[in-house]
């Protein structure tokens, strides 16, 4: 299995991402690996809508916090960015390399999009990339398959690799 590389994409070169005058929405949007460590400090309010434009300081201190915790909230949502920005992008084992390319169809489209449908990911063929996607190679021997992804879900998969289980014909992921 060869690990894919990536055309384009986010690069977070920043020690601090994440500010405390960030939306929460935003944040959530660019870093969604840090949703945990936010709840864990009883911010369960991720999905509401005035986390589009209430900054992570805001939201902190209307739930009673003090400026020294939202301080620390924010070093430790830092410390999970960083963790991910560390960590391999999504790989393809030789069999889901083998059935992305079955998936390409007949005439052959130039990608394969990762689609998430439902909390669950799958896989369409398309001639076109669409607004923040970036391309992963999934490659194997002489097969070569364009992967589209999101910047989001691409940072939500760091770290797995896909594999097709060509006896139930599904594709399955797990952490490395």
């Amino acid at each position: 299995m060869k690990v894919n590389s990536c055309i384009g994409g986010f690069v977070n070169n920043k020690s601090n991402a994440i500010k405390k005058t960030d939306t929460l929405g935003k944040i959530m949007a660019d870093f969604p690996e840090v949703a945990p460590v936010l709840a864990g400090a009883g911010l369960h309010c991720i999905g509401c809508h005035v986390s589009t434009y209430e900054s992570i300081e805001d939201g902190c201190l209307a739930h009673g916090m003090k400026p020294k915790d939202v301080t620390d909230l924010v070093k430790k949502a830092n410390e999970r960015v960083k963790e991910y920005d560390s960590m391999p992008k999504l790989t393809f084992s030789e069999n889901a390399v083998v059935e992305l390319n079955k998936r390409l169809g007949k005439p052959k489209k130039k990608f394969v999009r990762i689609v998430q449908n439902f909390g669950e990911f799958d896989f369409n063929a398309t001639d076109s990339k669409e607004g923040d996607e970036i391309v992963l190679l999934a490659e194997h021997k002489e097969k070569k398959v364009s992967v589209l992804v999101s910047q989001r879900i691409e940072r939500m998969l760091r770290g797995v690799i896909i594999n097709f289980d060509s006896k139930q014909k599904v594709f399955t992921a797990q952490r490395a």
